[in-house]
């Protein structure tokens, strides 16, 4: 698990790869971003407005995207996109203390 401070940007990284490992081109990225009971705290895609955008890691798999926290506690994040006409899925957890 990442730990970062209160206010501070984090970058969540996902890794799409085909059954080789290898890095697939996706397309439809998005994220989600929820507090510790689940409640969504934001969402984008690859495509949004308001500046809120993932990165164009389409042809590679690869994305990050870099999120300014507000609230302290354990954050979970969630990357979905489509690769060969199937939905897919990297997950991950990170940490935020008060400054």
């Amino acid at each position: 698990m990442t730990y970062t401070v209160q206010g501070d940007t984090i970058r969540l990284n996902a890794a799409f790869t085909n059954f080789s490992g290898t890095g697939a081109a996706t397309t439809s990225v998005t994220i989600t971003i929820y507090d510790e009971q689940r409640n969504v705290l934001e969402y984008a895609t690859t495509s949004s407005n308001a500046g809120k955008e993932i990165n164009d890691g389409s042809t590679t798999g690869a994305h990050y995207y870099d999120y300014t926290t507000v609230n302290a506690g354990v954050h979970f994040f969630e990357y979905e996109g489509t690769l060969e006409s199937k939905t897919i899925t990297d997950k991950g957890t990170f940490y935020v203390t008060w400054a």
